[in-house]
């Protein structure tokens, strides 16, 4: 079997000691607010997608800088918007106007009696 070299362009026979370098990672303070950066962003995508799903919020009700406080401020929001509609449902006016005229007198002895009293009134 031939060597062949690897696509990459590294070296793959053995060099001698066998010790690989240890990939750098940064230190720990970078790696903490690159977490954090991460943590907001997915709380704005959060925030969108929720905005965008329900007409009835507003950004103002989905504040948090991180997805379990915007979650959290979803519920709450949802919460409160679905007990203002059942609110709402409770006081509503029945469709249709009232009726505006007593009902007219059924015989002719009741109409005149009716004529009669609004003449006198």
């Amino acid at each position: 079997m031939s060597e062949e070299p690897v696509i990459g362009g590294e070296d793959t026979s053995d060099s001698g000691d066998g010790e690989r370098p240890e990939p750098v990672t940064g230190d720990e303070a970078a790696e903490a607010t690159r977490g954090d950066a991460s943590e907001a962003e997915l709380a704005g995508l959060l925030r969108e997608t929720l905005l965008a799903a329900h007409e009835d919020l507003k950004a103002a009700d989905l504040p948090g800088e991180t997805p379990a406080e915007v979650r959290e401020r979803y519920v709450t929001a949802r919460e409160r918007l679905e007990r203002e509609a059942r609110e709402a449902r409770g006081s509503q006016v029945p469709a249709g106007a009232p009726g505006r005229f007593a009902p007219a007198p059924v015989s002719a002895f009741e109409k005149i009696r009716e004529g009669l009293t609004r003449l006198n009134a």
